[in-house]
């Protein structure tokens, strides 16, 4: 699926202050002031925060509390953009050493799809990084962040060559599918310091080590099984490197930093081109004609905008989602801004749209035996549903990844992840610390349902 510019100029765009998992930034404009492309435009207050740029040329009518994805209202600079091409002058690194490259990435305002800035990530400020991992697995390509799988292998190895530099790791690795063909194809292609790549597969107790080790190489590229929630951090970090992680700890406090393609793409943007983060690749689904189509679209483009571009809606289309059916947020209006972290648009019609009868708990622990965090989903959502938050504190609510295997194997079809969900945001709000469950030994992953094939 080729890879198309939305080249519209709206009404207005809204560029929220905040599109990272930090503080919102100081905003450095102020309204009637003209802005150009690329222009900073809110500073980041710490070194966990990021700044926010311009994405088009115009002028600042409002500063003010707007809709967000993640359903909130946050600050946000609004722009009447104008059809000038007028940019900053974006100039590239020559042969960057690690602090200018880390002082790049964090200019340039770079984050992870979580939302986690990618120099905090390559350089903690508690723990110093051994290791480098892209996850290049199918979910990464499928928002295509490059324009072609078979024409990216070369940039993605560079780009893992320069995260180690700027992280200090003395060791990479790229992870594709198994079932990626067309990605382990184009990367068999390929070499590393005038080696050719071999794609191995991580299989029983293999890992990144043993091949990194079998290659005598600092950077190789490997294949894991495709299995839903595979991909949560913690859990990749298992597979992959072999490391077990407890919830309440981050791969980097293990040494290991992990980057998406995505964050790899803007990163070599903003190294080899000076560009910083204004724009992403989006995958649109469900307006026109059906076709899902994948868009190169401006941050700070509302959904609106981009689903009248598009063909605009569906007849009987009821739900808008940010991102995808599994882990996306349903929007309540179509005004809310394309943001750094966004990867698709997602629109149901009425008939696409699952409706089940809720029926009481039947205790056939079915959810029990799929949570790959060995947690009580059904008992839970019973706490969670009556407002018991301190009993779903005390049962490990907290360690929950929201995969959403509970829900969809539960035949009762009650809310199992919504209620988790519901328990872990009001335990937020109350508590400023929580004691985690010790690490869960059940690593067999897989979806009976057939949901996550």
């Amino acid at each position: 699926m080729e890879i198309e510019t939305l080249n519209i100029l709206p009404e207005k765009m809204v560029i929220p202050l905040k599109q990272h998992t930090g503080e919102i930034c100081e905003p450095l404009v102020d309204v009637g002031d003209t802005v150009i492309t690329g222009q900073k435009i809110g500073e980041a207050k710490s070194y966990s925060d990021v700044p926010v740029h311009s994405s088009v040329c115009g002028e600042v009518t409002a500063i003010q509390d707007s809709h967000h994805p993640d359903g909130s209202k946050i600050k946000s600079i609004i722009i009447k953009p104008n059809d000038s091409e007028e940019s900053v002058n974006y100039s590239p690194l020559e042969n960057p050493t690690q602090s200018q490259l880390i002082s790049r990435i964090k200019d340039a305002g770079v984050v992870d799809y979580t939302g986690e800035p990618i120099h905090s990530i390559l350089q903690p400020e508690n723990n110093e990084i051994h290791t480098v991992i892209i996850n290049a697995t199918c979910s990464e390509w499928m928002y295509g962040h490059f324009k072609s799988v078979s024409n990216s292998p070369e940039q993605l190895l560079e780009m893992l060559k320069l995260l180690i530099q700027a992280s200090g790791a003395s060791k990479g690795a790229i992870v594709l599918s198994n079932d990626d063909e067309e990605s382990i194809d184009a990367f068999e292609r390929t070499t590393v310091d005038g080696n050719p790549v071999h794609v191995g597969p991580l299989v029983g107790k293999r890992t990144i080590d043993y091949y990194l080790e079998d290659m005598n190489s600092d950077r190789v590229v490997v294949s894991q099984d495709r299995i839903y929630g595979k991909n949560t951090q913690n859990l990749f970090t298992y597979f992959v490197t072999g490391c077990k992680l407890s919830p309440d700890k981050h791969p980097n406090d293990a040494g290991i930093a992990i980057c998406s393609v995505k964050s790899a793409k803007a990163l070599y943007d903003a190294i080899y081109e000076g560009k910083p983060s204004f724009e992403t690749v989006i995958s649109v689904s469900g307006v026109g004609n059906a076709n899902p189509q994948k868009e190169l679209v401006k941050v700070g483009t509302l959904f609106k905008d981009v689903i009248e571009h598009l063909g605009g809606y569906r007849e009987n289309s009821v739900k808008l989602i940010a991102n995808g059916t599994m882990t996306g947020i349903a929007q309540y209006t179509d005004e809310v801004p394309v943001i750094k972290t966004t990867t698709g648009i997602t629109i149901q019609t009425e008939d696409e749209l699952p409706v089940y009868n809720t029926y009481p708990c039947i205790h056939c622990t079915k959810c029990v035996d799929i949570c790959p965090m060995e947690l009580v989903p059904s008992r839970l959502a019973i706490l969670a549903d009556q407002g018991r938050f301190d009993e779903c504190r005390e049962m490990h609510v907290m360690n929950c990844i929201e995969c959403g295997r509970c829900a969809a194997i539960c035949p009762s079809k009650r809310h199992l992840l919504q209620l988790n969900q519901y328990a872990k945001e009001a335990i937020r709000r109350s508590y400023e610390d929580y004691q985690p469950k010790e690490e869960s030994s059940n690593v067999t992953l897989g979806c009976s349902c057939g949901g996550g094939r």
